[in-house]
């Protein structure tokens, strides 16, 4: 795993969502030094502290493992979209989200 863009893509998130490492730290019950320790990538988090931490960032693992996973081996329009939506925010991705689901809703009721 890429410890730095790990902890790098952490801040960032956590910054984006106007949460202080000190509440972030309340949320996933760790200490504040260890939330700045894996943003600074002198630390891993476990396994559940992983978890919680993409739960009270509202994030998948995969957002914040990225930069560490191989690409899937997948059509190539798939793959064109999945490049154009791995470099999204947080925010910009919760868009995207709504808009293919407002989209797959009229198509249902168009059919």
């Amino acid at each position: 795993m890429n410890k730095v863009m790990f902890g790098k893509r952490l801040k960032e998130t956590r910054k984006l969502r106007n949460i202080t490492s000190n509440k972030l730290a309340e949320l996933c019950e760790i200490e504040p030094s260890f939330v700045r320790q894996i943003e600074s990538a002198a630390k891993y988090p476990s396994i559940p502290v992983f978890v919680k931490l993409c739960n009270a960032l509202g994030v998948s693992p995969e957002y914040l493992l990225k930069d560490s996973l191989k690409e899937i081996d997948e059509p190539d329009n798939l793959k064109s979209l999945y490049n154009k939506l791995k470099n999204l925010s947080p925010n910009e991705i919760e868009l995207a989200k709504d808009i293919i689901e407002d989209i797959l809703k009229h198509r249902h009721r168009d059919l």
